[in-house]
């Protein structure tokens, strides 16, 4: 590949435009010392800015470090800005129970965003090549992905490019041994505690000597893959559904989504679980795909989390309690439902009960917006005896999936406001009392915020 091929790489492929300042991640490695050296060859034809990014994970000792001072010295000699951090992976794998690799990874690209963010980098380039993605594809497809999974990776995902994904890593290391140019070898790329080590070292020569042209044919799918996409996505893009977000989780309207085609309805709900927090695995799209075309009125997901099918809506929920939020006594407040608008309401304004409600200043003051709670009791607008508000809420028309993510405003145990439910009897004002109106921007069932009922 020429300095002219990878520049047009970069414009059309990348989206890299002349005088961009660009952040290479730099390992050390032959592949990501071949990207910097691209990179700094097409400085003066792009005009482009290029610095250098090198996490040290805190796995390898001196030998890591002696990676960090070989990439600071490269750097060095080219004329590159070189930033660096030291991480603790090990740590953060015991911390969150992951993986060494999981962990490595995180601690590395929150860095790398961190200081493209700082330094004014519209880009941060990644090395990765042609086998890189047939790795991926291959690991992909062996844990049970969608086809969403065998897109692999992009050329340009968000401020992630990679412009060496269509070359091998053969090509990259005879340009640098045609160069002169040196590069570290990492040994824990050659230690079969890792998958990806396996899948490199065995599994992709294997498929290589069964089917010769193996990784170039999964790039070639990849790249098919993201066409395929591409073009559901601007068809889901086309329908403008209603995903509507919840404190825990998304739902989406049955009218909307029942009479799409499975390979749309599939992706569907793959976004709306994606959206809720909930793992977009192919077997929780399918329990809920089966759910939605007649398969009961519930199933159970990783999470752990939920779908619950009602009569309007599928609800996909986290099974946690969204946190307490106290409620500014003036002003805005955002909470895990949605925000809440508080000031001072005019002469003789009441709201409708629904959406906007008064209660006297001294009543709201010290009020927290919460979840329902389990035996939760409201004593109604007009009525001194308290009644079960899940008991309310079955009354107004609430669907099951969707009575945990409509917000409750109390204080203490004394619910002033089940929202889109029912206000209670202690938001009754007295002459000269100084009422609030409190409006909640948010999330409601359609059919109770278009009924408009008054105060009840």
């Amino acid at each position: 590949m020429t300095v002219d091929d990878f520049c047009l790489r970069l414009a059309k492929d990348c989206g890299v435009a002349c005088g961009d300042h660009v952040l290479a991640a730099v390992s050390g490695g032959a592949d990501s010392v071949a990207l910097l050296e691209f990179l700094c060859a097409a400085r003066e034809p792009m005009g482009l800015a290029v610095s250098c990014a090198h996490v040290e994970h805190g796995i390898r000792g001196e030998d890591s470090l002696a990676d960090m001072d070989f990439v600071r010295r490269l750097c060095e000699e080219r004329g590159v800005p070189f930033y660096a951090a030291q991480v603790d992976a090990p740590a953060l794998a015991a911390q969150l129970h992951t993986g060494l690799e999981d962990a490595a990874r995180r601690l590395r690209y929150a860095f790398l965003e961190e200081t493209a963010e700082r330094i004014g980098a519209v880009h941060i380039a990644l090395a990765h090549h042609r086998q890189d993605q047939a790795e991926t594809v291959l690991l992909h497809a062996a844990r049970g992905c969608d086809v969403r999974g065998l897109c692999g990776m992009r050329a340009r995902s968000g401020r992630l490019i990679r412009p060496l994904l269509g070359e091998t890593r053969e090509m990259l290391v005879q340009m640098l041994v045609k160069r002169g140019i040196s590069w570290r070898e990492d040994a824990s790329n050659a230690d079969p505690v890792y998958v990806r080590n396996v899948v490199r070292m065995e599994a992709m020569p294997a498929l290589e000597r069964a089917c010769p042209g193996a990784s170039g044919a999964l790039a070639r799918l990849a790249l098919a893959a993201q066409r395929d996409e591409d073009y559901f996505s601007s068809q889901i893009a086309a329908l403008q559904l209603h995903i509507q977000p919840l404190a825990c989780g998304t739902a989406l309207e049955r009218a909307e989504i029942e009479p799409l085609h499975d390979a749309l309805l599939g992706r569907v709900i793959a976004m709306a679980l994606e959206r809720a927090g909930i793992a977009r695995s192919v077997r929780a799209v399918d329990a809920v795909m089966r759910l939605l075309r007649g398969g009961g009125e519930a199933v159970s997901l990783e999470g752990p989390a939920l779908a619950r099918l009602g009569a309007r809506y599928l609800c996909l929920t986290r099974e946690e309690r969204p946190c307490d939020t106290p409620l500014a006594p003036l002003g805005d407040t955002d909470t895990p439902f949605g925000r809440f608008s508080v000031r001072a309401a005019l002469p003789g304004e009441r709201g409708d009960g629904v959406r906007m409600q008064t209660i006297p200043a001294h009543v709201l003051a010290g009020a927290l917006v919460t979840a329902r709670r389990e035996g939760d009791m409201l004593t109604p607008f007009g009525m001194h005896t308290p009644k079960r508000l899940g008991r309310l809420m079955i009354d107004e028309g609430i669907e099951r999936g969707l009575r945990g993510s409509l917000p409750v405003i109390r204080r203490g145990e004394e619910i002033l406001w089940a929202v889109g439910v029912r206000c209670a009897e202690a938001c009754r004002a007295k002459d000269g009392e100084e009422q609030m109106m409190i409006t909640f921007h948010g999330f409601l069932p359609a059919a109770e915020a278009e009924r408009g009922a008054g105060t009840r």
